[in-house]
């Protein structure tokens, strides 16, 4: 019974062995059908099944550090993390204690921070990726992201610059952008460019990289590379048009601005934009065009005032200075822009004075005075006024402005003392001496210029005188002869106050004052003198009766005076009749006809020779000059005169009936004539002689009522002063057209009278009467001739230097719309007298315009280069060489490039002498020899050798 009960034991212990045994093999498969299983649901993505295996696989193990347990934690992490499970940092960071040294430690925590990275959980992306990105790529360029997202830009852009240089491309380009983007916000704008070239290579950002590129060269001002980078993109890039457009704009590349203004314009409406485009074409010089794109602009808005500016520098620049005067007034009416509004209505104003508007000018001037006292335009309007008042007609529009509060400036004293200066030389020469005295006591109590105030003292002098005040003129007189005066000053008021004391038969001081003039004329013959003062000092004498001091000096004037010879002659003759030296005297009338067969004096010279022969008895010599001069010179003033002398020399001579058909002729035909009761009283004697006293009675009649109606002495006057004219005898035709004009002033051919009168003095080489009558045709305004006139009257004051005078009467002739040929020749005075008056800024304005049309013809531009010379000459005179040497270099080259060598020649000399100035020797000495060894003018040539030997002596 033992045995049996131990072997029934055995038996059950080996039986509990082996049922453990395989129980525990069983349980190790399952555990690793659970692992296996949590790998295949992880790859298939059921991350819920994957865990709950994983979970199973490790609820069985007690190895911890076993390979197989550390990937199933490992993979139980991820599944927690990919169902986005709150415990996944707990078990992250378990899983990083528990298995510090395992390489699945680093790649979870990459993992980790790509999920949370990819899920935008940039704080937690940080946390896991700052300590497993070492060495993978992709992993530090989204650490640096999030830090980006973070707005820790300094541990980003460390990151960024560090993965920009990774040759994997496609992180390398992002971090670049990246890079480039904060470099932009830190303001580093060129390290922000280079960043975003390098991402430029990167098809993810070509949309936004062009903003940030374009914005950080805006922000560097490299307009430049802007545009280099932006207009071959612009049509793929169509929003960036208007920011290119304004670069180019900015930078001055009109040309391209108004394309690429008009181009944004086709789908866009911006009124900015359109007033860009309008200014860049004004730029370009397409004034037209220019006026046609801002034309909806033309607003009573901001823009609109700007708008209406620009118009009016186009229709300026197109010659249109009434539209353009108008185009100002309305900007200058619009006050959003002061600064604008101020520059318009002063734009108006420098119009209206070059129109010659003065009077409108002035009033104009004198509100902006007002709105603007301190004005940067002050001296500008303040010479624009002055210019006015100089031009005025009347006196009372300046004395108003000068009243009107506006700031009065010296050259404004200076011009109102002038311009009461002028209205009485005016009044003066239109012979109203009342009232041109009025006008100098104004000057002279002006007192803002002494040489005005005593030109107007002057003038005050020669009025009295003219009024035959000859005490009051003496006064006025005698202190403008001392103190400093110019030369011409004391001859003038030595002359007047002469002439004063003459007239007041005060002939000792008249003497003075002339033998003063004249010696002074003789010490100083070249200057500006009265070349008939020697004459006027011998009328002096033979006035006084001091018959030889006046010989003496009519035969001095003989000698060496260079004009009116002929009429030194002349008095000699009457002087040596005075002295009874009848053969002398008789010999100086022949010899003045021999020396001077067209001379004025003529007529009466053979008047006087004959007289000379009736009075010494020598009748038959009479009765043939006489009868001479009747046949041969019907038009001499002497011509009835001498039909009465030669009946005298009749009668004296006993040829009765010859005496008496002369006293007759002189009855019936000069019966108003003061010699004709000569006649009278003769033909009463010849016809008691002869035996026929019954016709005398007729003849008395005649004598006694024959004068002619009003009508027929009209005609008659005129037909007479006309016929000398139409017989060519110019300087004989004068006085009877005057005597016309002032015995019939009302008549309708006074102005064409006025205009022979003129016309006479001038081909009697008389230029100061011809000019006084010129300018009265010009006052009258009505003769057909009135073209030619002004032409004359610019045409004298030219020749006589008064070349601002000049300038006014050759404008005058281009606004009468004459035709080309004369307005170019008014141009071109116009130019050679801002020339001679050296004003340089007026000589280039008139040069504008004579370029025009001078270029037009070839022979014209050889011209304008000369006169472009002169402007060039003026510049020099004022010390400005290098600007002169740009004005060479720029039309010499190019425009006057073909001219003339002799022309050329004296530029490159300038250019040589400027350079010399400039102390640029090498330049100057290197000119000097390209003219030697180049030019084919020997006087170009001969100069330069001149000036090489002088600048570069051995």
């Amino acid at each position: 019974m033992v045995f049996k009960s131990s072997f029934y034991c055995l038996v059950l212990f080996l039986s509990l062995h082996f049922s453990s045994f395989a129980q525990q093999s069983l349980a190790f498969e399952s555990n690793q059908i659970h692992y296996s299983l949590g790998k295949e649901y992880f790859e298939a993505q059921n991350y819920v099944a994957a865990r709950e295996e994983f979970a199973n696989f490790l609820g069985r193990q007690t190895d911890v550090h076993k390979s197989e347990v550390i990937l199933a934690e490992y993979y139980q992490v991820l599944c927690a993390l990919y169902l986005n499970q709150p415990e996944i940092d707990v078990l992250g960071y378990h899983f990083s204690l528990n298995h510090p040294n395992s390489p699945q430690s680093n790649v979870l925590f990459r993992k980790i921070g790509l999920y949370f990275y990819d899920v935008a959980n940039y704080t937690k992306a940080i946390r896991y990726l700052e300590n497993s990105s070492l060495g993978n790529v992709e992993a530090r360029y989204k650490l640096g992201v999030a830090y980006f997202e973070t707005k820790d830009f300094d541990n980003a852009l460390a990151l960024f610059n560090e993965v920009k240089t990774d040759p994997d491309e496609e992180y390398a380009f992002s971090a670049a952008y990246y890079a480039g983007v904060i470099h932009y916000q830190q303001k580093n704008y060129l390290e922000a460019i280079a960043d975003f070239k390098k991402s430029n290579g990167h098809s993810k950002y070509r949309k936004d990289l062009p903003y940030w590129l374009i914005s950080s060269y805006q922000q560097t001002a490299q307009w430049d590379e802007l545009l280099k980078y932006a207009e071959p993109i612009l049509s793929t890039h169509p929003d960036l048009a208007l920011l290119v457009a304004e670069v180019q704009f900015k930078k001055g590349l009109y040309a391209k601005a108004a394309k690429s203004f008009s181009d944004y314009l086709k789908e866009h409406k911006n009124e900015a934009a359109t007033y860009k485009k309008g200014f860049a074409l004004y730029s370009i010089d397409k004034y037209e065009d220019a006026i046609q794109s801002i034309s909806g602009l033309l607003k009573s808005d901001s823009l609109g005032q700007k708008a209406y500016y620009l118009q009016g520098l186009a229709q300026l620049k197109l010659g249109k200075k009434t539209e353009a005067a108008e185009s100002f007034n309305q900007s200058g009416a619009l006050a959003f822009d002061p600064n604008q509004q101020e520059e318009a209505q002063f734009k108006s104003i420098s119009i209206a004075i070059d129109l010659g508007n003065w009077l409108k000018g002035l009033k104009s001037i004198a509100q902006f005075g007002k709105t603007y006292p301190s004005s940067s335009f002050t001296a500008a309007y303040q010479s624009f006024a002055a210019d006015a008042i100089l031009k005025l007609p009347e006196l009372a529009p300046a004395t108003d402005f000068m009243k009107s509060g506006v700031p009065v400036s010296e050259e404004l004293k200076v011009a109102y003392q002038t311009l009461t200066y002028n209205l009485g030389i005016k009044a003066y020469n239109k012979e109203q001496y009342k009232e041109a005295i009025s006008y100098f006591d104004k000057a002279i109590s002006q007192g803002a210029n002494q040489s005005v105030t005593d030109e107007a003292s002057f003038g005050k002098a020669e009025c009295l005188s003219q009024l035959k005040d000859f005490e009051a003129a003496i006064l006025v007189y005698k202190p403008l002869l001392s103190g400093k005066h110019s030369a011409d000053f004391l001859q003038r008021n030595r002359i007047g106050i002469a002439y004063a004391y003459f007239s007041v038969k005060d002939f000792t001081n008249a003497n003075t004052y002339f033998k003063t003039y004249v010696d002074q004329l003789k010490a100083n013959p070249n200057g500006k003198a009265n070349a008939n003062a020697v004459l006027r000092l011998a009328d002096t004498y033979l006035v006084a009766k001091n018959y030889t001091e006046a010989l003496t000096y009519y035969n001095q004037a003989i000698e060496n005076a260079k004009t009116e010879k002929d009429y030194a002659m002349y008095q000699k003759g009457i002087t040596l009749v005075y002295l009874e030296r009848d053969a002398e005297a008789k010999a100086t009338f022949q010899a003045l006809k021999k020396s001077f067969p067209n001379t004025k004096f003529g007529d009466d010279a053979s008047f006087q020779e004959n007289l000379i022969s009736f009075r010494t008895g020598k009748y038959a010599e009479a009765i043939a000059g006489f009868t001479d001069l009747i046949n041969n010179q019907p038009n001499s003033p002497y011509y009835a005169e001498s039909i009465l002398k030669r009946a005298q020399s009749y009668s004296n001579s006993k040829q009765p009936e010859k005496a008496i058909t002369d006293y007759k002729v002189v009855i019936e035909k000069y019966s108003k004539e003061a010699f004709a009761k000569d006649a009278v009283a003769g033909l009463q004697e010849e016809l008691n002689e002869v035996g026929r006293p019954e016709e005398m009675s007729a003849y008395l009649s005649i004598y006694q009522s024959g004068s002619l109606n009003e009508e027929e002495k009209t005609d008659l006057e005129y037909q007479a002063a006309k016929g000398i004219y139409l017989g060519e005898k110019y300087d004989k035709a004068i006085e009877p057209l005057k005597k016309f004009v002032e015995h019939f002033p009302a008549d309708e051919r006074v102005s064409e009278v006025t205009y022979l009168i003129a016309d006479a003095a001038n081909r009697s080489n008389n230029k100061s009467m011809a000019f006084q009558f010129y300018k009265k045709v010009i006052e009258q305004n009505v003769h057909p001739s009135l073209n030619s006139v002004i032409t004359k009257v610019a045409d004298i004051e030219f020749d006589s230097a008064a070349y601002r005078e000049a300038i006014g009467h050759y404008r005058l002739l281009k606004e009468k719309g004459v035709d080309s040929t004369v307005i170019q020749r008014s141009n071109k005075r116009i130019l050679e007298s801002f020339i001679q008056l050296k004003e340089l800024d007026s000589a280039m304005i008139a040069y504008a315009e004579y370029h025009t049309l001078a270029v037009k013809e070839a022979e014209g531009l050889e011209e304008a280069a000369v006169k472009f010379l002169d402007i060039i000459q003026l510049n020099n005179a004022k010390g400005n060489y290098a600007t002169s040497n740009e004005m060479i270099l720029d039309k010499f080259r190019n425009e006057f490039a073909e001219v003339s060598d002799a022309t050329l020649g004296k530029v490159y000399l300038i250019l040589a002498k400027n350079l010399f100035e400039l102390k640029n020797l090498a330049q100057a000495k290197a000119t000097l020899k390209s003219i030697i060894d180049n030019s084919e003018d020997k006087e170009s040539v001969e100069a330069a050798k001149a000036l090489l030997k002088i600048y570069f002596p051995k």
